[in-house]
């Protein structure tokens, strides 16, 4: 069960809207990638390639493209804020796979579903605790 939203989670709208031109394009596959923020608010959008050995049920950044965006994160003292991802038939709700991976690097997980494509993704976002419990906050865009 997911809580009352508890947080808020404030995108540039034109940072989402390619967000979403980067997800939809990963249809059929999940699609991923990180939002970098500094100083609590969200200032770079890095989309990525899937790297899953299954990018149809799973979605994973290469590691060196994640240290290059490490580093490019460090050259401007930001901080990694969201890994986003799609799920490309179920609803935009955190898997267990999802629970076990975010509990780890405690990032919001925002999360889009193609569940009703043809029309676009639509997306949520999740905090997930060390007990495996799902916070849902809400998506604003700024």
């Amino acid at each position: 069960m997911v809580a009352d939203p508890g947080f808020v989670v404030r995108i540039p709208k034109g940072m989402y809207e390619e967000m979403v031109t980067h997800i939809a394009a990963s249809y059929p596959n999940e699609g991923c990638g990180l939002l970098a923020s500094k100083d609590g608010q969200v200032v770079k959008n890095y989309p990525t390639a899937n790297a899953a050995e299954h990018p149809d049920d799973f979605s994973e950044i290469d590691s060196l493209q994640l240290l290059d965006i490490s580093d490019d994160i460090d050259e401007y003292n930001g901080e990694m804020y969201s890994y986003y991802h799609s799920h490309p038939i179920s609803e935009a709700y955190p898997s267990p796979r999802d629970i076990a991976w975010a509990k780890h690097n405690k990032l919001y997980y925002i999360i889009f579903s193609h569940q009703y494509y043809p029309k676009p993704p639509y997306a949520r976002v999740f905090l997930i605790g060390d007990d495996d419990s799902v916070t849902e906050g809400k998506i604003e865009l700024v």
